[in-house]
């Protein structure tokens, strides 16, 4: 009994030793495969030509003046008006942006801190400044407060005056 489990034993040692020299075996094989090379392959590239259209103009005897416009006392003025804002930062997510403008509503002591969302993010905006200077001017109070990536913009948008 005592030879049949010493040979068992060492049956065990000679099947753990082919085992570990199969799995070396395979993994030193296996690193060198063509699956993992990395080939950089470089591709012609084609030169993309701009043709330059000219303009054709008509002679100068073709053209015809208007005769002068009716003027209607009525008529209206469009004007381009500018409010500009800083930004404070924005977000996917809502919950995000909302807490961070408490926090910066208690911070900066601002109430006009708003929430918006442009194009699918949450961006926090402050004031409906006149000038470009009183923005940059709180600008510098944002980034004094911590919001170092806070930047400023402007909204432009057409407003109608009457004569």
């Amino acid at each position: 009994m005592h030879i049949l489990s010493e040979e068992i034993g060492k049956m065990i040692i000679k099947i753990t030793k082919i085992f570990f020299i199969i799995a070396l075996f395979a993994f030193f094989a296996g690193c060198n495969s063509a699956i993992y090379e990395i080939v950089e392959v470089e591709e012609p590239v084609e030169e993309v030509k701009e043709e330059i259209k000219e303009e054709v103009k008509p002679p100068v005897s073709e053209i015809k003046e208007d005769p002068k416009p009716t003027e209607n006392k009525f008529s209206e003025k469009t004007v381009v008006a500018y409010s500009y804002f800083v930004q404070l930062g924005a977000y996917i997510e809502e919950y995000s942006a909302i807490r961070i403008s408490n926090t910066a509503k208690n911070r900066l002591g601002r109430t006009d801190i708003t929430v918006t969302n442009v194009d699918g993010l949450y961006k926090i905006r402050i004031g409906n400044f006149n000038t470009r200077e009183e923005a940059i001017e709180y600008l510098d109070k944002t980034k004094y407060a911590g919001y170092r990536d806070s930047f400023y913009g402007s909204l432009s948008y057409l407003k109608q005056e009457n004569k």
